[in-house]
């Protein structure tokens, strides 16, 4: 089994293909500062999420190549357009420069370069470390439901070349439909780059979205909130991993990564939002490049999961408010009028998009999982959904809840946006009423996980401000136990204490029994429900038996079906759900009868479903039955032949269609 050691260089491609891309399109655009860093991942998601749906619709293959001839050719574009149409309004860019920076306790002007090094690398050791001893190795993978859709999508846009969201679906040519793709698209480009092994793409792009792309996402809206000093860049990178329920959680429920790698944005959406109405106090004209940045990234967000989407625009809504209170204020004001237009327009459109962009409940099966009280409870323990309680959360919460409720015009965005996911929160999880759970639930299935890790996203702000109220407390306190010390000197010593501290107490505990979980969802437990060591084994040797443009037959409750991802050959049914063909339904009910009925052969040919996997009856459903009939007889079956065998697992072929 590779080491992590092993994977470094996977690892450096996707750091590569996550920022990268995203990053020449900003930089092109004339975005500096913080804005271009926390605008390259979603850039990067909108170029390949947006780019495969439109090289669908051109019927041209989506890889490597086609997207780096559209991403030149689109930052070319960007840059001319900047160039010859944009340049009088690029100086009301929102840059980090702009944002006041220094305060008395951060004079050094060395201070905010440093707090950044050690902010975003404490945040990417810590959460990194933690993920990877939870998932074991490179090449492990979720032993979940949703991973069947997951790993086979992503090997199907790698060998197809078709990574469109509007036909991704259900996997299957009968059940093609919207699917956000983006995700998918992207770990596909990272295979793309040379990392065959799907599992280690996969492993290699969610990782750095959690410990790379969500601490920056985060530091920068508490930047937009709290101000560009030191104190609160590290406090963020610190706080970034402290939440069992986002983003470990999401890696051992479900598997969720689309929803995961959407959240780990959702910050910058935020913030963007923060910044538009922001820049409107000063002029219409500043608000422009703001514009451009929220068209620039909304799509990659929306296109690796909408309900991101709807979460971030309901979470700005604050931000919509003081433009309200300036035209009671200026009611003759034209610019006071135009930007309450606006912000009314915002307000109305977030409430159609929250009512309007949700699944059918019919997929949603999540009850209430607390009663009332208990869900307080959780709610004020900093513990949602898990009932793992992270002790150094509750303090520093607190201290960022009176502090912000003391200044609340100051802070008033950041005790909005918890408010706001604690009402979510409670919601999922206690509210039995079943038409305000479906109305304020129903956008993310009613499912008290997901909520719970939006509910971490929601409150982070106020853990933040917290942290950050007690190191500057510290600081203030040494000043008067050692009034000679050097000014500078005292905010470093309350950050290494009080930071150092948060670290000790913070990975204990809650993150603990969140690393367990992990363990036990990709396998280290010794359970493997989706696929086993064997049953991987035999999918790796199938390239040299199976030709390539031929058909495996497998239950994909077991893993049989995840062909497309280890093998590079096509499943009759890719995932667990979808709808099938007349003909597929034939040969799931009786594709072991080959050698009696001649009708289940001219099938057979039709389809060039030859083969057939065979990984018994456990699987990710917990059934112990056959979910596909067909398939329940095989060994004794007349006209078929094992072909290939390792351990409990075996191949079977149709000789007698042959």
């Amino acid at each position: 089994m590779p080491s992590w050691v092993d994977a470094i260089l996977p690892f450096l491609i996707a750091v590569a293909v996550v920022i990268g891309p995203g990053l020449l399109v900003v930089s092109a655009a004339g975005a500096r500062g913080w804005l271009r860093w926390s605008l390259a991942a979603p850039v990067t998601f909108s170029v390949a999420g947006v780019g495969a749906v439109l090289l669908g619709l051109l019927r041209l293959p989506f890889g490597p190549i086609s997207f780096a001839v559209g991403l030149a050719t689109l930052a070319a574009i960007v840059w001319l357009s900047r160039r010859l149409i944009m340049s009088r309004v690029t100086s009301g860019l929102p840059t980090t420069e702009r944002t006041r920076v220094g305060t008395e306790h951060d004079l050094a002007p060395w201070a905010v370069p440093v707090a950044l090094i050690v902010g975003l690398g404490l945040s990417a050791a810590l959460i990194s470390s933690r993920l990877m001893r939870g998932i074991g190795s490179p090449t492990a993978i979720a032993q979940l439901f949703d991973n069947v859709f997951h790993l086979n999508a992503i090997g199907l846009i790698h060998t197809t070349g078709n990574g469109s969201s509007l036909s991704l679906g259900n996997l299957t040519e009968a059940s093609r439909g919207f699917y956000p793709a983006a995700f998918h698209d992207v770990v596909a480009l990272v295979m793309g780059l040379g990392v065959d092994d799907v599992s280690i793409a996969l492993n290699a792009v969610s990782i750095v979205m959690a410990s790379v792309v969500w601490p920056v996402s985060i530091l920068f809206l508490a930047t937009r909130l709290f101000g560009a000093r030191a104190d609160i860049i590290v406090m963020s990178g610190i706080c970034a991993s402290l939440f069992a329920a986002f983003p470990y959680r999401l890696f051992s429920f479900g598997v969720l990564y689309p929803f995961m790698s959407g959240l780990t944005m959702l910050p910058v959406l935020v913030a963007l939002v923060m910044e538009f109405f922001r820049a409107g106090r000063a002029s219409f004209r500043r608000q422009i490049p703001v514009a451009v940045a929220v068209i620039a990234a909304g799509p990659g967000i929306a296109l690796t999961h909408p309900s991101v989407v709807v979460a971030a625009l309901v979470l700005a809504l604050v931000f919509a408010v003081p433009p309200l209170l300036r035209l009671r204020r200026e009611r003759q004001s034209v610019p006071a009028r135009s930007q309450a237009a606006i912000a009314i327009a915002y307000i109305i459109g977030t409430a159609a998009v929250f009512l309007i962009v949700r699944p059918p409940l019919s997929t949603a099966p999540w009850d209430p999982i607390q009663d009332p009280r208990a869900a307080v409870g959780s709610i004020a323990l900093m513990s949602p959904g898990t009932g793992l309680i992270g002790w150094v959360l509750i303090p520093v919460a607190a201290t960022g809840l009176v502090h912000a409720i003391r200044h609340a015009r100051q802070h008033a965005a950041a005790l909005a946006m918890a408010a706001t996911g604690s009402v979510l929160y409670f919601a999922s999880a206690a509210m039995w009423n079943p038409f305000l759970r479906d109305l304020l639930a129903g956008v993310w299935y009613r499912d008290t996980e997901r909520v719970s890790a939006l509910f971490a996203v929601a409150c982070l702000p106020l853990v933040i401000l917290g942290a950050t109220t007690i190191t500057r407390a510290l600081a203030t306190g040494v000043g008067r136990l050692a009034p000679a010390s050097s000014a500078w000197l005292r905010p470093v010593i309350a950050l290494v204490l009080v930071g150092g501290l948060i670290i000790v107490m913070g990975q204990r505990g809650a993150l603990t029994q969140a690393e367990s979980w992990l363990g036990q969802s990709f396998g280290q437990a010794g359970v493997e429900p989706l696929l086993s060591e064997d049953e991987r084994a035999l999918l790796e040797e199938l390239p040299e038996i199976v030709p390539a443009d031929e058909v495996v037959l497998g239950d994909a409750s077991t893993g049989a079906s995840l062909t497309p991802a280890f093998s590079g050959r096509e499943a009759l049914t890719p995932h667990i759900f979808g709808e099938r063909s007349k003909d597929e339904k034939v040969l799931l009910n009786r594709w072991d009868r080959v050698g009696v009925d001649p009708a289940v052969c001219e099938v057979v040919r039709e389809l060039d479903a030859y083969w057939a996997l065979d990984f018994g009856t456990e699987g990710v459903l917990g059934q112990d039955r056959p979910e596909i009939y067909g398939l329940d007889r095989l060994a004794d079956s007349p006209g078929v032949e094992e072909v290939a065998r390792v351990g409990d697992a075996a191949l079977y072929e149709a000789v007698a269609c042959r």
